[in-house]
């Protein structure tokens, strides 16, 4: 009977456990879908080795880096793949750089959607201000284009 008793109360434990995870299960999917557009953006300016934009591209992917490990803190790793494909006989130069800055816009909007969670307070604040430096860098190389 004891042992009954010890299991059931394991049991109810577990269901506790289980419904209370589930809100920051479900804000996680938000910081994964982040993740994944970090990722593809990374990919695409990793993919540009134009020379005159080395030092705006790093600091773009550093800053992609720092959002990626912040977002590791608050949501799992699931391997997903990134979107990247790099195109074969590319004519426009400009391609990887306009990629980028779209998938760190979608990231952008992806971590906006996200909720802080109380063990760790001003996270999408931190994430979003690496994604809008990344953004300010990607832009200004953008910029470059038109000069």
């Amino acid at each position: 009977m004891r042992i009954f008793k010890y299991l059931s109360a394991c049991a109810g434990m577990a269901v506790l456990f289980f419904v209370a995870g589930t809100p920051a299960q479900a804000q996680e999917q938000h910081y994964v879908r982040a993740l994944t557009d970090l990722r593809t953006a990374r990919d695409y300016l990793m993919f540009d080795r134009r020379p005159a934009f080395q030092g705006q591209r790093d600091a773009a992917i550093a800053e992609i880096n720092k959002a990626m490990e912040e977002i590791k803190h608050a949501a799992w790793d699931d391997d997903r793949s990134t979107r990247f494909a790099p195109p074969g006989g590319m004519v426009d130069e400009w391609f990887p750089m306009h990629e980028a800055l779209k998938a760190l816009q979608a990231a952008h909007r992806n971590s906006e959607q996200a909720a802080d969670s109380p063990q760790f307070p001003d996270l999408r604040h931190r994430i979003i201000g690496h994604i809008e430096q990344a953004e300010t860098n990607v832009h200004n190389i953008e910029l470059s284009e038109h000069h």
